[in-house]
């Protein structure tokens, strides 16, 4: 929590990054951070996620993959 703003900079000057969140933690989901890293394929992800641990120090991460795509549009504001 102390090193949110920090780690947060760190994640949003990455281009592979094109989300960063700030969320609630709950008893079941105790991750207050989520991103979204883009690589062409799962081994190029991991890669990143390892540069970006011995950048942030970060040892307690989730890592979620997609396995199917079923909507992706710009957003349109009303």
């Amino acid at each position: 929590e102390e090193k949110i703003e920090q780690i947060g900079q760190i994640f949003i000057n990455r281009p592979e990054i094109t989300h960063c969140y700030i969320r609630r933690t709950y008893p079941s989901w105790p991750y207050n951070i989520y991103t979204m890293i883009h690589g062409r394929c799962e081994e190029e992800c991991l890669s990143l996620v390892k540069k970006i641990k011995k950048e942030t120090g970060l040892e307690d991460f989730q890592l979620l993959f997609s396995d199917e795509e079923l909507k992706k549009t710009s957003m349109k504001y009303f």
